[in-house]
């Protein structure tokens, strides 16, 4: 159910329905899936709000400060810093993030591949104010 539920965020984006993920796995008994749903979200690695899966870790349904750039110029949102950083490895693929310094504010672009940073990198992550999508969230880099 959580691979579904990735899919449809890096492929359409989201937020996603809990009735689309039912309907993508039609093939299995919907009961299942919507309790797979529900402990995948009691788990903390989704969350559901309003009957959408509104961010599956590491992908947010709305614009955050991440914007995650894929290689054919898609742009998804990353719930925070560390999870922007982390879609190349789990993605197989060099994406191009986009934030803003937590000092400056000036807009900020990484390369990163798979294995990590492309180049010479000074970029930190700062562990700032939580936000509210769950309360854990790094905000800045």
């Amino acid at each position: 159910v959580l691979q579904t539920i990735w899919g449809h965020f890096i492929t359409a984006g989201g937020p996603v329905g809990v009735e689309t993920v039912g309907e993508l796995l039609a093939w299995h008994d919907p009961a299942e899936v919507y309790e797979a749903i529900a402990r995948l979200d009691e788990k903390d690695l989704i969350l559901v709000r309003e009957g959408h899966v509104m961010l599956a870790y590491p992908f947010a349904g709305a614009p955050t400060a991440f914007t995650v750039v894929l290689p054919d110029g898609r742009e998804r949102y990353a719930v925070c810093a560390i999870d922007a950083l982390g879609i190349p490895a789990m993605l197989g693929q060099p994406v191009a993030i986009r934030s803003h310094c937590y000092h400056c504010q000036e807009p900020l672009e990484l390369h990163v591949r798979p294995d990590g940073p492309v180049g010479p990198s000074e970029v930190m992550v700062w562990v700032g104010d939580r936000n509210e999508l769950r309360d854990k969230a790094f905000s800045s880099l």
